[in-house]
């Protein structure tokens, strides 16, 4: 009889404990009556939602951070805090990321999908019909129940977020950090972070990042200081997410210390990642001071899955390898062919972003770059007059000559100048200049129009960007004149020379040389030149070194070019009679033969 009623006494206070958990506050009875069965009150839900993201963290200013190994606690202030869960806790914990559809991943890393069948179904249906971040507090404030409810609720907020125009996510995300239930969500996850699944706790941490809460928050770093806690427990999704998520952040203790522990985790795993999505956002982490070793693994692991690439994932590689500084030739040129090869599928931006790509790994193409102005050439209709200055100006860090875009543009800048606002006249004005390129059919009317062009804005230019200006059509070999006797103004010079302007030089020097009239007659300019001084993939000479060339012929010189590595490479006597059969032959001097194996 002791027994029995033992044991209807511990059912009734079970179910009481249960009842204050998981019964909805939505209405007064139910509220009543939680009161009164648990009167402990959590310190944190007195944190205002102003002192919650205005709060510096308490470890940013004194000695009690935690790294990886250390065992303090995790928040400021009073708080209990249950005891960890053990592994296989976690494990049976997991639940499906409905909101997010994640798949589960096994070691190997493939991707299996899990069907969602459990009691919270209803919840992350009307969870996925949600339209705005604001839809999803709502239903938090009227459903959620649990942490995985929570955490599914913020990553919606994010999802559904990011996907908004910069206008409409400025005004959303004031709505967001205004709503009530955003703080009280807040306040949840740093309740429950030491007990979320590895899924809700790296999720969570990437949504509240992305959507603008300050890293120096208790908020966030106390996400980062538990994904210490639990690094060895995430698996190869978790570890892209946090990846990610820490590339965005800027380096403090925790930070370091997490990426530090990130590396070493990420060297372990290396061979048995599969998925390239997963493996370039790894590339991304570990970033430019990466030690070789560890690039070098992770190069050999894109390699095995080279051959899978789509042109998307084939610009994210190369992007990952722009992130940690890493030319890997191999890899660079797979994904040109894939890129190549799917050229009329890409937008604007991926090819952009494809040639700014290769200016920072210095990765030289001539076949992707003629694939890619081959391609705008053929769709130049579809672009707008600024888009293709934008492709001018990426080819023209690269010291590539697009020729034939070079020669439309030239023709539409003829047809219709008016569109040539200040900065595009200067990109211009450059890009052509570098490039050496003047247009053979309508020469004279299209340094008229430039120099119309900046006559028309010479009121308003800095005179800094006017010297630039007539220097690059000096460079083409045009006088300004206009523009030379503005410089030469003595307010103008004065305040170039003030202002450490050597390029007055250049102006002066040119003015003085361009149409000297001095003929002299068989005398020789050797000029050794490295190969950078063309274009790539031609014998075309750049703007500087095509100058000179001009200039030594006003002078009566006959120019021969030698490259100057091949020369370098040369014993003497195959020097001395390489000049000698350059002084004395008949033959004008051909430089394409001398660098034309050198080139390939």
């Amino acid at each position: 009889m002791n027994n029995k009623i033992s044991y209807l006494l511990n059912t009734v206070r079970c179910i009481h404990r249960c009842n204050s958990v998981l019964i909805p506050k939505s209405s007064a009875t139910t509220r009543k009556h939680i009161l009164w069965i648990g009167r402990y009150r959590d310190p944190l839900e007195n944190v205002s939602f102003r002192k919650l993201f205005l709060n510096i963290f308490p470890s940013l200013h004194g000695s009690s951070r935690r790294f990886l190994s250390q065992k303090t606690d995790v928040f400021s202030t009073d708080a209990k805090i249950e005891p960890e869960k053990g592994v296989e806790a976690l494990v049976s914990e997991q639940a499906p990321q409905s909101s997010l559809e994640l798949e589960k991943l096994d070691d190997s890393g493939s991707s299996k999908v899990t069907p969602v069948m459990d009691h919270s179904e209803p919840f992350f249906n009307s969870l996925r019909k949600c339209t705005c971040p604001c839809d999803a507090l709502d239903l938090a404030s009227e459903s959620a129940v649990s942490i995985k409810h929570f955490t599914n609720c913020l990553t919606t907020v994010w999802r559904l977020f990011k996907n908004l125009s910069e206008d409409q996510q400025r005004y959303e995300k004031q709505l967001i950090f205004e709503h009530p239930m955003f703080a009280k969500l807040c306040q949840q996850l740093l309740r429950d972070s030491r007990r979320m699944s590895r899924g809700d706790l790296v999720f969570s941490l990437h949504a509240v990042v992305n959507l603008g809460v300050p890293q120096n928050t208790l908020l966030v770093q106390t996400l980062v200081r538990v994904c210490q806690e639990k690094l060895n427990l995430l698996d190869n999704r978790c570890l892209s997410v946090l990846a990610t998520t820490l590339a965005g952040l800027d380096k403090d203790k925790n930070v370091s210390a997490l990426q530090a522990g990130l590396q070493l985790l990420v060297e372990q795993r290396i061979p048995s990642i599969r998925d390239i999505f997963i493996l370039q956002n790894l590339m991304k982490c570990v970033g430019k001071d990466a030690p070789v070793f560890l690039k070098k693994k992770l190069e050999m692991a894109v390699l095995k899955e080279i051959d899978h690439l789509t042109s998307l994932n084939a610009l994210r590689v190369v992007l990952a390898l722009v992130a940690m500084n890493y030319c890997s030739i191999p890899i660079l040129n797979a994904c040109s062919k894939k890129i190549q090869e799917n050229v009329h599928d890409a937008p604007f931006w991926q090819l952009i972003l494809v040639l700014e790509a290769c200016y920072s790994l210095r990765y030289r193409n001539v076949k992707l770059f003629s694939a890619l102005a081959d391609y705008v050439n053929s769709t130049v209709c579809l672009w707008d007059k600024r888009q293709i200055i934008l492709f001018l100006s990426a080819f023209e860090t690269l010291g590539f000559q697009p020729s034939e875009l070079m020669g439309i543009f030239a023709k539409k800048v003829t047809e219709d100048p008016e569109f040539l606002n200040l900065k595009n006249l200067l990109i211009v004005l450059r890009v052509y200049s570098r490039l050496n390129y003047v247009p053979r059919d309508q020469k004279h009317l299209f340094f008229e129009t430039l120099h119309s062009c900046l006559n028309k804005y010479l009121p308003q230019i800095p005179n800094t960007e006017l010297l630039k200006a007539v220097y690059s059509l000096c460079v083409l070999g045009y006088l300004p004149h206009r523009a030379i006797d503005e410089l030469l103004q003595k307010d103008s010079r004065d305040e170039l020379l003030l202002s450490g302007q050597a390029l007055l030089c250049h102006v002066i020097v040119l003015k003085g040389i361009v149409f000297f009239p001095t003929l002299l007659a068989c005398r020789l300019a050797f000029l050794f030149v490295p190969l950078s001084a063309f274009c790539v993939g031609t014998m075309q000479p750049q703007g500087k070194l095509a100058v000179k060339k001009r200039h030594l012929n006003k002078l009566g010189y006959h120019v021969i070019l030698v490259l100057k590595k091949k020369f370098q490479e040369m014993t003497n006597e195959d020097a001395v009679k390489f000049l000698k059969g350059k002084i004395y032959s008949e033959n004008v001097f051909c430089f394409s033969e001398v660098t034309a194996q050198d080139n390939n």
